[in-house]
């Protein structure tokens, strides 16, 4: 019988508690930290212990759990090197997701969709009705208005919304779409 390596962590659950000598507080290392709500992987510990140039103290093991116990500045300069960088990760990608969103309902981008739409769909109707045997409209100005219409269903409701804020209403894009269909 083969055991997975993930299911040998979860047999052998191994962590690493990280002690303040003085007051006593944790910081706790796991491998499934992320579920169980420690503070960062096991393998993690170490070298942040061994970047850090931390020393312990003392060290106990109870079970599959070992205790490590350093001095309070220490312990401090563990807490800002875990907690800090998570809170800065986090910052950076709430500003990245920010400045995609920001590019995305940038209404220039959102007029040059809207425009590039309107070509490809007025060059669509004109070669599907190059040959003149197909009914509907006789030429391109006739359809231009029914056809404005559809662009509403490119964009997300956040989009269309910039857009019809921008030319005022939902004619003002109509118009501005046809006029791109030349």
């Amino acid at each position: 019988m083969k055991i997975t390596e993930r299911q040998l962590r979860k047999i052998i659950k191994e962590g690493i508690d990280i002690v303040n000598r003085e007051t006593g507080e944790l910081l706790v290392f796991e491998d499934d930290w992320e579920t169980e709500g420690s503070h960062a992987p096991e393998a993690a510990a170490r070298d942040i212990m061994k970047r850090l140039r931390i020393t312990q103290l003392g060290s106990e093991i109870d079970g599959d759990i070992e205790s490590i116990e350093i001095t309070p500045e220490d312990w401090a300069l563990m807490d800002v090197e875990i907690h800090g960088k998570r809170q800065h990760r986090r910052r950076k990608k709430m500003e990245h997701e920010y400045k995609k969103e920001r590019e995305r309902l940038n209404i220039d981008t959102l007029k040059d969709r809207a425009s590039q739409w309107g070509q490809d769909a007025g060059d669509d109707w004109k070669s599907d009705h190059e040959s003149g045997n197909l009914p509907g409209y006789p030429d391109l100005e006739g359809a231009a208005f029914d056809l404005a219409r559809n662009v509403k269903y490119e964009f997300a409701e956040d989009e269309w919304d910039e857009l019809v804020w921008e030319f005022e209403d939902e004619e003002g894009v109509y118009e501005f779409v046809m006029g791109s269909m030349g």
